[in-house]
């Protein structure tokens, strides 16, 4: 049986993103897989304006993890595969403490195969996204886990790999986007998104019409000329890379602490 692990920063970023290929794997292929969501912080933060502050932190922490248990479920994945990480929402950081964390984590539970957020070739540079994609290449271009899982970054800019799906899968993504209720506000305007993206996918698998897109990234004495992306990519990276896209948004009285909480050495 193979093992999956799918990191998100937070808990509704593979619903936009990967909710066809999830569904494959816990509910439509013939083989049976050992999938593992693994979210690094539990969007403790994500409600737009100071008027929701009494909400942040612990009350949405766990509202947003039973969400998360929901959504999971319609992929056949139960509440005991979903971990958190314990970072903060907003302030992952890229540092030797998260890169121990993720080594950790993966020697726990050995994955063939890894899908993580795009770490570099990305039009969404949320900083929690970047560091945590940034943390599991790390950990594996370094020799920092002990066996050698396949890679594939969701929500970039140079794909390479497509999965196929029928058009009925955006059901699967409407009924994934409704399980999130308190992101509502934002998955509504983004889900608009996804229908036109899986045009342009559709457009490198032959008979299909949709697809969602995936780069392989590569490791080896020739990987730095496989990963390379291409002009187009690049310069799209550096514009979006200055973009300030959507954050968590802090009550004050605690912004500080959480500041501090987050702090660790750089790699």
């Amino acid at each position: 049986m193979k093992r999956y692990i799918f990191f998100q920063a937070h808990p509704d970023d593979l619903e936009l993103n990967c909710s066809q290929l999830l569904h494959y794997l816990g509910i439509i292929s013939a083989k049976e897989h050992d999938i593992r969501i693994a979210s690094v912080t539990k969007g403790e933060f994500g409600l737009p304006g100071f008027k929701y502050d009494r909400f942040k932190g612990d009350i949405l922490a766990g509202v947003r993890t039973r969400e998360l248990y929901a959504a999971a479920r319609i992929h056949a994945i139960q509440p005991d595969h979903v971990d958190f990480l314990g970072y903060v929402d907003g302030l992952v950081p890229f540092s030797s403490g998260f890169v121990g964390r993720i080594a950790k984590y993966l020697n726990q539970h050995r994955p063939d195969v890894i899908v993580a957020p795009e770490g570099l070739y990305t039009w969404y540079y949320h900083k929690d996204h970047v560091n945590t994609g940034r943390a599991v290449f790390y950990v594996i271009h370094h020799g920092l886990i002990d066996f050698s899982p396949a890679l594939y970054f969701y929500n970039t800019l140079a794909p390479n790999v497509f999965f196929p799906f029928p058009a009925e899968g955006f059901r699967i993504t409407e009924r994934l986007i409704e399980c999130h209720r308190t992101q509502l506000w934002l998955l509504k305007r983004m889900k608009h998104l996804v229908r036109p993206f899986a045009i342009l996918s559709g457009f490198k698998v032959r008979g299909t019409r949709y697809a969602e897109a995936y780069r392989r990234v590569y490791f080896g004495d020739d990987s730095r000329e496989k990963n390379k992306a291409g002009p187009l990519a690049s310069t799209f990276t550096h514009f979006y890379s200055g973009l300030p896209f959507f954050q968590a948004k802090y009550p004050q009285a605690i912004l500080e602490q959480t500041r501090k909480a987050s702090r660790g050495s750089r790699v």
